[in-house]
């Protein structure tokens, strides 16, 4: 990862597995997509479905109440690294595995 002299950076939580990461540091958007311990299990629950999941079916894998799913989901939403598409009444959201922070900080999930 390239840094600019003036970037702060971040170093990686000890949380997150290391081993495919290039370098121990993050840039402050990767950093607060992993920073909370629950928004990185999210990311990794969402990296291993295909197909996606609703809000509830994420609140019943981490035991998380709805509002702190989606609060997490919006952080995430934010920074790129989730997509949401409405089907129905429902909204099944998806890792975005194009998002910088997996493509260029090689965050693991």
């Amino acid at each position: 990862m390239k840094k600019s002299p003036v970037e702060k950076t971040y170093k990686v939580p000890v949380w997150v597995d290391k081993s495919g990461m290039d370098d121990d540091e993050l840039c402050p958007d990767c950093f607060k997509a992993v920073g909370v311990r629950s928004r990185y299990k999210l990311i990794c629950l969402l990296g291993k479905s295909s197909k996606g999941e609703t809000v509830g079916v994420l609140t019943g894998h981490l035991g998380l109440s709805q509002p702190t799913i989606t609060h997490h989901l919006n952080i995430l939403k934010s920074l790129n690294a989730v997509e949401v598409v409405e089907r129905g009444r429902e909204r099944v959201y998806s890792l975005n595995r194009k998002a910088h922070c997996f493509l260029e900080c090689k965050i693991p999930y």
